[in-house]
């Protein structure tokens, strides 16, 4: 993999060739756990020497966060970029619950490891969107403005695709107008055919591609799915046959011209020894948002998920949220970060007003009990 960027501030940059890792491992004198991609071969540590980059780790101020946070994580993200021409990559970021420090793990084309240290999380998250995401400074209309069944989503895109297919079909066929009917069970069929073909071109097929676990959801897909497409502006409906609506067209424009593909990632922890999904989320990028779709499973079994057009500050703040909300469930506290930024909350007696004290059972001012 081939990296595009300049060094962002507050970050260490790492190289390892793959058998430091077993060096790794011996120096630090850790054993692993499942959300750790490594694993140890002490006979090929106590055969093999380092190589000239393991040196520069070891002398890290940052040294053991480091060998924790890749050896032994608290939370793991898996992150995977695809679709429309942006270049397809996989990489992990990786916390702990004793730090806000960041490490993101890359596998280079050479074969060998990048290491990204990132002393807080928002440095990591403001590196992260200034490369993934878009620069999207003004306000979107909402879209979806409730939590709704994912098959209401997989429709919404089919949609979209659908529009770009059309009009891409009348640019092939020098057509100026759109042919934007279809019947239902060709709706349907061609859905199967997407999701199907694997095609990261497509927005449909993409987001189940590159958003890790999607696949294994369960689809149901029902009339009442079709309706709130509908409500929703995407369709209209006439007994058998279904005509894009206006957000269809919208959307599908602002896809066609401006989306340079998406980044699909889940966090895990281990739960009961056992490596669990707590969360997925799906960014697709355009010129004028942030689409970032976030996804969570019911108590039936069926997944719904939630929809914002963030503009860039917004994003982030989302995804600083995001992963406090995930140490705080893996944690059982408020993450350190949080922790720090909040004020304690300052209390005031009933009687005269004054402020108290803490540790006191009386009122200082007054006398009053507390």
């Amino acid at each position: 993999m081939e990296m595009n960027m300049e060094k962002p501030g507050n970050v260490e940059i790492f190289k390892l060739a793959p058998a430091d890792i077993d060096h790794l491992f011996r120096r630090s004198g850790l054993n692993g756990n499942q959300l750790s991609p490594f694993s140890y071969h002490a006979e090929q540590a106590a055969t093999s020497s380092p190589s000239e980059f393991f040196k520069q780790l070891v002398e890290s101020a940052n040294f053991s966060s480091i060998a924790k946070k890749l050896l032994t994580p608290d939370l793991k993200i898996e992150f995977n970029r695809g679709g429309a021409g942006s270049a397809e990559e996989t990489y992990y970021a990786f916390l702990s619950l004793e730090d806000n420090d960041v490490l993101v793990q890359f596998q280079g084309n050479d074969g060998n490891l990048l290491l990204l240290f990132f002393d807080n999380e928002e440095s990591f998250l403001e590196w992260w969107s200034d490369i993934y995401a878009s620069k999207a400074v003004s306000t979107y209309q909402p879209v979806f403005t409730d939590t709704m069944a994912t098959e209401v989503l997989i429709c919404a895109l089919h949609c979209i695709d659908i529009y770009r297919r059309s009009y891409m079909e009348s640019m092939l066929d020098y057509r100026g107008g759109l042919d934007l009917a279809i019947s239902t069970q060709d709706f349907v069929q061609l859905l199967k055919r997407a999701l199907a073909s694997k095609d990261k071109r497509w927005l449909l097929p993409t987001m189940f591609e590159i958003t890790p676990g999607l696949k294994g959801i369960n689809i149901a897909l029902k009339p009442e799915h079709i309706k709130k497409v509908e409500e929703l502006g995407f369709l209209t409906s006439n007994e058998n046959v279904l005509t894009l609506g206006e957000r269809s067209r919208i959307m599908g424009t602002e896809i066609i011209t401006s989306w340079l593909g998406s980044v699909g990632c889940q966090a895990t922890a281990l739960i009961n020894g056992q490596e669990k999904s707590l969360s997925r989320m799906f960014l697709s990028p355009t010129a004028f948002a942030n689409h970032l779709f976030s996804f969570e499973s019911g108590a039936g079994g069926d997944t719904r998920f939630r929809h914002q057009a963030n503009t860039l500050p917004e994003l982030i703040q989302t995804l600083m949220k995001w992963l406090e909300a995930l140490q705080k469930v893996i944690g059982g506290t408020v993450p350190a970060k949080a922790a720090k930024l909040e004020a304690p909350a300052m209390k005031f007696c009933g009687q005269c007003g004054a402020e108290m004290k803490p540790g006191k059972k009386f009122c200082t001012n007054c006398g009053t009990p507390i």
